[in-house]
């Protein structure tokens, strides 16, 4: 036997061809010499067959990568590497030289082949959402039966900000296109409503309130043959604040602290605290704000009562001492408030004690 090729004799043929001869003609890897990548211009999202994809390698390691999976190794390459060099760049347009090596019957063997890579740069779906508006939610901020104060809007800017920061890792559509402060309050338009939910909810976990949600109907997905909707989510602040007075059942007390699980309470009759659910916020009354507390001064004290000067009148007024109001002497400032023509000692808030673990 002989090769087809060369005429050699008596060795051991590859398809017709003796060694020497089959490596010769063999490519090593199949590259193609022109390559197009759409990548998008405002973020690093990447087009990849019919989708685009987030993409965390840099726009060389992409390129890159595109080539290797583009390539073709011949079936009886081994051990193929591929090294990349960039030899020029004419605006969207690289030159890029392949060297590629590995082994064909064991014997190594090195190829060379030139790339033209085309980068097209156009908007992702997302981007180009953002760009031009869209919005899926809108996150109404509200306060009942109040107006919202600049504290409650700049605490609510803050929460909203953080969580942004946060979803927009995994979530490119977690962003405000738009924020509108109104009269009655202040409306978020969200690209994600998933993003919206979630940040609603942390909104009622730190300040409270109620939460609602109504879908309207936008339009119709003729393509996919379903209704559009845009969610409108309500979030509606108590009428009162921590410090503001309550009447509930026939009880009436002091909001100490709320969140979005309770309301705290101290029940002005007892000093006890009490813990409400926002179940029961409709059958809550506001009798009276922080606002309203009054200064007076202690002027005397006996076992089971206590006297203090009506901060308006200045008539002396007799109350029941409670173990709560142990600790005040005659001569002491005490915080006072007047409902419903009776007067509620507010006791003294114990000093925090010293945590060394917080600084």
């Amino acid at each position: 036997m002989f090769c087809i090729k060369c005429g050699k004799e008596d060795e051991e043929l590859f398809e017709g061809l003796c060694s020497s001869c089959f490596i010769a003609g063999n490519k090593l890897i199949t590259i193609p010499p022109e390559l197009t990548v759409e990548i998008c211009a405002h973020c690093s999202s990447v087009h990849v067959g019919d989708k685009w994809m987030k993409n965390e390698l840099s726009e060389e390691e992409f390129i890159a990568e595109t080539i290797a999976k583009e390539s073709i190794p011949d079936k009886e390459a081994e051990d193929v590497i591929l090294k990349i060099d960039l030899l020029n760049q004419k605006g969207s347009v690289l030159e890029i030289l392949i060297n590629a090596r590995g082994k064909i019957l064991g014997i190594p063997v090195e190829r060379e082949f030139p790339v033209r890579v085309k980068i097209n740069r156009n908007d992702c779906p997302e981007c180009s959402k953002y760009a031009s508006g869209y919005y899926e939610s809108v996150l109404q901020l509200r306060a009942d039966k109040r107006v919202l104060t600049d504290e409650e809007i700049k605490i609510a800017d803050r929460i909203i900000a953080k969580l942004l920061e946060k979803l927009f890792r995994t979530n490119r559509m977690a962003y405000i296109s738009q924020r509108a402060e109104l009269k009655e309050g202040v409306d978020y338009y969200f690209g994600s409503y998933k993003a919206s939910r979630k940040i609603s909810h942390a909104l009622k976990e730190e300040m409270g309130g109620t939460l609602g949600e109504s879908p309207r109907l936008m339009g119709r997905d003729k393509s996919a043959g379903k209704d559009l909707y845009r969610i409108w989510i309500s979030l509606r602040l108590p009428s009162f604040q921590e410090g503001d007075f309550l009447a509930y059942a026939d009880n009436l007390g002091q909001v100490t602290d709320l969140n979005g699980r309770k309301i705290m309470v101290l029940d002005l009759k007892t000093l006890g605290k009490i813990s409400l659910s926002w179940r029961e916020y409709s059958h809550l009354d506001v009798v009276a704000q922080k606002e309203n507390v009054k200064t007076t001064t202690v002027t005397s004290k006996s076992p089971t009562q206590i006297q203090v000067l009506h901060p308006e009148t200045y008539q002396p007024v007799d109350l029941d001492i409670l173990p709560e109001l142990a600790s005040l002497n005659i001569g002491d400032s005490v915080e006072v408030i007047e409902i419903k023509g009776k007067l509620y000692i507010i006791p003294p808030k114990s000093p925090k004690k010293f945590d060394p673990e917080k600084k």
